[in-house]
């Protein structure tokens, strides 16, 4: 980890508040607690509590079916369009899968939102948790559409403005323009050197996840968490808001990975457990190379937060507060950063496993079946939008949202991109209609089901 910042809260005081390590490795500058880091998935609290506000207000019901709010959102069948309630949505249970690739690809937050109807789902509503970004970024419309306002000034209005929250904010510009913001690093395959991981803001996860802040004002957030929704002695939140995030909707985690720990509950934006015997909430975040850990210990008044700026210490964002608890309740050691790097090893011989089990599929000495040419042209499909595909000095070129790359054959008709620079890799499967002509992609887009991209303008 290049850098990272902690904040610990005491009842209503920032008692622990430290960088360490560097924002940015080239300029050598260190981390601040003036520091601005994206939260990621941290920003789901704050959208789940703003809901909670508008419900308190009787704007909105947590319990009633969202279509009531927002008769445009559609769901891909009829028993979901007459049942998802907010709660659902808020808490991981409507069945549905990440689909990510959909927010990555939409322009704008009403877009992701119409497309919510091509989201097929995997269980049966309220059969169980999946954990899905998509999902917040509809909760998010559904508030703005009661309200009239966007979902950036409901969380400004009601949360930020008056927990003096004034450099955290929305959009990587207004990061940027801070002057003190960190970079997200990831590991280079071929040199193990850290780089900083190039992104753009087009991927959609405003509600779910697009919230930048520091530890200096990520404290005020925990002082009106541990504090019934007080900060400076001014109601900020209602009590009852912070109250209905931390009643459980959901078992997030059936297998109960560490005997430490008890199976997490989901909430509304939060999971509640057990550690060693003290009931804790907390969330982690992950985006572009950024990583976080908000945990509550409600019982001791006590929160951290933690946020750092490196891939590959990323798993470690669900265990990293655990040592601190540890250390501030004297309680027994155990080696957390061992299990997690032992974990981490274990998943890079297995992602190393799984890329030679696909190479060992490759058919050796095959060729494609047509010229290049017929490969190229503007492929569409109505979820993930379009891919080009070009010849340059001989060779196709992938081009899908910002990303520019080689194809290189596979075999028969399969290409794949190779990228070590934290692009995504993609593998192609060129389809032909009943003529013969090369007329689809089937391509798979960040872990979505796959999906058929059609060619454009085919000469008839």
């Amino acid at each position: 980890m290049p850098g990272l910042a902690l904040g610990i809260v005491y009842k209503d005081q920032l008692i622990y508040g430290k960088g360490y390590g560097f924002r940015n490795l080239d300029k050598k500058l260190p981390v601040e607690i003036t520091t601005l880091f994206p939260i990621a998935s941290n920003t789901k609290l704050f959208t789940a509590t703003a809901a909670c506000m508008l419900a308190a207000e009787g704007a909105l019901s947590l319990d009633k079916p969202v279509k009531n709010y927002m008769p445009f959102l559609n769901f891909s069948n009829n028993e979901l369009n007459a049942k998802v309630k907010l709660r659902d949505m808020l808490s991981h249970r409507t069945g549905l899968p990440r689909y990510d690739g959909i927010r990555a690809s939409s322009p704008s937050r009403k877009e992701v939102i119409t497309k919510v109807s091509f989201m097929k789902p995997q269980l049966g509503i309220r059969e169980g948790y999946i954990y899905t970004n998509m999902m917040f970024i509809a909760a998010g419309g559904v508030m703005e559409n009661v309200t009239r306002k966007s979902w950036e000034e409901i969380v400004m209005q009601k949360i930020f403005q008056p927990l003096a929250m004034k450099k955290s904010c929305f959009s990587d510009q207004d990061m940027i323009n801070s002057n003190n913001y960190s970079l997200g690093y990831f590991m280079q395959d071929s040199s193990n050197k850290l780089l900083p991981v190039t992104y753009t803001s087009s991927e959609r996860l405003e509600p779910a996840g697009s919230i930048k802040s520091n530890i200096e004002e990520m404290s005020h957030w925990m002082i009106a968490q541990l504090n019934g929704g007080k900060y400076k002695g001014q109601q900020v939140v209602p009590e009852n808001s912070i109250k209905e995030t931390l009643i459980p909707n959901s078992i997030a985690d059936k297998e109960g990975k560490w005997d430490e720990l008890s199976n997490s509950l989901y909430c509304l934006g939060r999971s509640i457990q057990k550690y060693k015997g003290y009931k804790i909430a907390s969330h982690t975040g992950s985006v572009n190379g950024y990583y976080s850990n908000l945990t509550f210990i409600p019982g001791q008044q006590l929160g951290i937060f933690i946020v750092y700026n490196g891939k590959p210490g990323g798993s470690f964002r669900s265990g990293i507060a655990f040592p601190v608890i540890d250390y501030l309740l004297g309680l027994s050691y155990t080696p957390w950063s061992q299990r997690y790097k032992k974990e981490f090893d274990a998943s890079n011989a297995q992602e190393k496993k799984v890329k030679d089990s696909i190479a060992a599929t490759q058919v050796k000495n095959t060729t494609p079946s047509h010229i290049l040419s017929a490969y190229t042209g503007t492929y569409s499909s109505p979820i993930y939008g379009s891919v080009s595909i070009e010849i340059q000095n001989g060779q196709l070129i992938f081009m899908f949202r910002n990303q520019r790359s080689i194809l290189y054959h596979f075999h028969y008709d399969q290409y794949t991109t190779k990228e070590e620079n934290d692009l995504d890799n993609f593998r192609l499967n060129f389809l032909t209609n009943g003529k013969g002509e090369i007329d689809r992609i089937s391509m798979s887009v960040e872990n979505d089901p796959p999906t058929d991209f059609v060619k454009e303008n085919k000469q008839k």
